[in-house]
């Protein structure tokens, strides 16, 4: 796979598999990048809440040659200066496709969905996370679990690949494959596992 920054403004696919998020609360960040590539994880999104845009600039650029694909999380401006794709929540940040994006090249975003409503109605994302579909304390959110069947739903009304988030362990894995998510979002089961390299390769597999 080619560094995430040969992706650029490319058109961009997200590949299939785990989809890592890093948690600066819960060890470096650069450090867990580096370990999400090495065990087999698909996707590592820098997740870095709170951060300024220059300390998260910095942490871009330096994942940014791993051999994996990088995804920031909420920040379009510091995404589109390192030419990487970039995570949008409901209500986060402005839309890559505003004006002023565009203006710089314009960039690859994904966007979170909790109904299948917004699942069915992606604004031009290139993927859509879904969630959470169990009950998560690694993010604060206002939504209920949405459980494994809506996730099939959501999976059935989305036009582009479903990422599944919230909860999500070694244990209901199958669950959510079975149900065709494309990617499975995943922080506690790793970062707060006694061997999170151990984690990673079996949420990989």
């Amino acid at each position: 796979m080619p560094p995430a920054a040969s992706l650029g403004m490319s058109p961009f696919a997200l590949p299939p598999g785990l989809y890592g998020i890093v948690e600066p609360t819960l060890g470096d960040p650069l450090e867990q990048a580096r370990m999400l590539c090495d065990e087999g994880a698909a996707v590592v999104q820098l997740r870095c809440k709170g951060w300024p845009a220059a300390r998260l600039l910095a942490l871009a650029e330096a994942c940014r040659a791993l051999p994996i694909v990088v995804i920031v999380n909420d920040n379009a401006s510091v995404a589109a200066a390192v030419g990487l794709p970039v995570h949008l929540g409901q209500d986060d940040g402005a839309d890559p496709r505003s004006p002023a994006s565009q203006a710089a090249g314009g960039i690859p975003f994904g966007r979170s969905t909790h109904t299948l409503e917004q699942a069915a109605t992606p604004g031009g994302a290139a993927y859509i996370g879904f969630g959470p579909v169990f009950g998560t304390d690694s993010k604060a959110t206002p939504w209920s679990a949405r459980g494994v069947e809506l996730l099939a739903r959501a999976v059935c009304v989305s036009p582009v690949p479903v990422v599944a988030i919230g909860g999500i362990t070694v244990e209901t894995l199958p669950d959510v494959r079975a149900a065709g998510a494309h990617g499975w979002a995943v922080i506690g089961a790793i970062w707060r596992a006694p061997d999170p390299r151990a984690a990673i390769r079996a949420l990989s597999s």
